[in-house]
């Protein structure tokens, strides 16, 4: 049985200090690496949502993490690092750890509001 592809990111926001590439890891190993580490910053990542208006919502044991208020979403998969903004899954952004997507976040919502 094949594996499922999925849409490719359009754009990488680059290396990650918190998740850093391993030559010759399994992509499994990687995967969970990422998972746990940005899974462990859920209490921060909170936070910046709440001082901003956000809400967060985790769901599927902390694989899918939504970034919203009313008129805006932020979707990341932590361990497959695919961020999409507003459902454009073509325009996808490869964010390794939590600090990567914020910023991109951030950027996004900042332009939204103005």
């Amino acid at each position: 049985m094949s594996r499922k592809r999925s849409i490719p990111d359009s754009v990488s926001a680059g290396r990650s200090r918190i998740v850093p590439y391993y030559r010759g890891e399994d992509f499994r190993m990687r995967h969970a690496r990422r998972l746990s580490a940005n899974l462990e910053q859920e209490a921060n990542v909170r936070r910046w949502c709440g001082q901003r208006g956000l809400t967060l919502r985790i769901t599927n044991e902390g694989h899918h993490w939504q970034i919203a208020d009313g008129g805006f979403l932020a979707e990341w998969w932590p361990s497959s690092a695919k961020l999409v903004i507003g459902k454009k899954w073509h325009d996808g952004i490869h964010c390794h750890d939590y600090k990567q997507a914020l910023k991109v976040i951030e950027d996004f919502y900042r332009k939204k509001r103005h």
